[in-house]
């Protein structure tokens, strides 16, 4: 009987011991909550100098440039004229690569004002030696990587220049007809141009 208690003494002490020893070490023990601060990437464009990173879709006027014809009014649109418009794109506050994609949609009421070329402008170009490039598929993209090994690196702002022509020659698709009838019926015409961009983060 004395033997069956001193081990029951032995687990009661050990146990009293382990409860002893918890409470010690919970005493060192301290919770704390810290603030851990991390800034964004900045993701800010302007095009011609509205901001269109809201989140939403927006629409901005674009005046486009008509080139003078002897036989046409100053400003003025008709078959064979030409001209351009300026997409102008300041992505100097972003702060990650991305990819631009202008999709020219056009007209569908006009189907012989197209736009078929571009060319890109930046500070340096020279605009009395440009060449302009031919537009595959109605579409226009390009990808910018931001390089993190320059010191301050910042993209520099650019311009897209759409080239458009009322086209009247082999393969139209408007006859005299129908050229007179939109130039009747419409004060003005738009040419629908789809501007988009995507952080690229792979």
């Amino acid at each position: 009987m004395k033997n069956k208690f001193k081990i029951l003494a032995v687990f009661i002490v050990l146990a009293f011991s382990l409860s002893i020893m918890s409470n010690t070490y919970s005493r060192y023990i301290a919770d704390t909550t810290g603030d851990i601060e991390m800034i964004f990437a900045k993701w800010q464009i302007l095009i011609n100098d509205d901001d269109i990173t809201s989140g939403n879709t927006t629409s901005i006027d674009i005046t486009p440039v008509i080139i003078e014809n002897e036989n046409i009014a100053a400003n003025k649109l008709a078959p064979t004229s030409t001209g351009y418009y300026d997409i102008e794109i300041d992505p100097s506050n972003v702060e990650l690569s991305f990819t631009y994609t202008i999709s020219i949609l056009g007209n569908e009421d006009m189907p012989d004002l197209i736009v078929d070329r571009y060319a890109i402008i930046t500070e340096d170009t020279n605009l009395n030696t440009l060449v302009p490039q031919t537009i595959s598929n109605n579409v226009i993209s390009d990808s910018l990587d931001f390089d993190k090994t320059i010191s301050n690196f910042s993209f520099e702002p650019f311009t897209v220049r759409l080239y458009f022509e009322w086209y009247d020659g082999v393969n139209e698709s408007m006859d005299d007809d129908d050229d007179t009838s939109i130039a009747t019926l419409n004060e003005s015409v738009s040419i629908l141009t789809n501007i988009s961009f995507e952080q690229n983060l792979n």
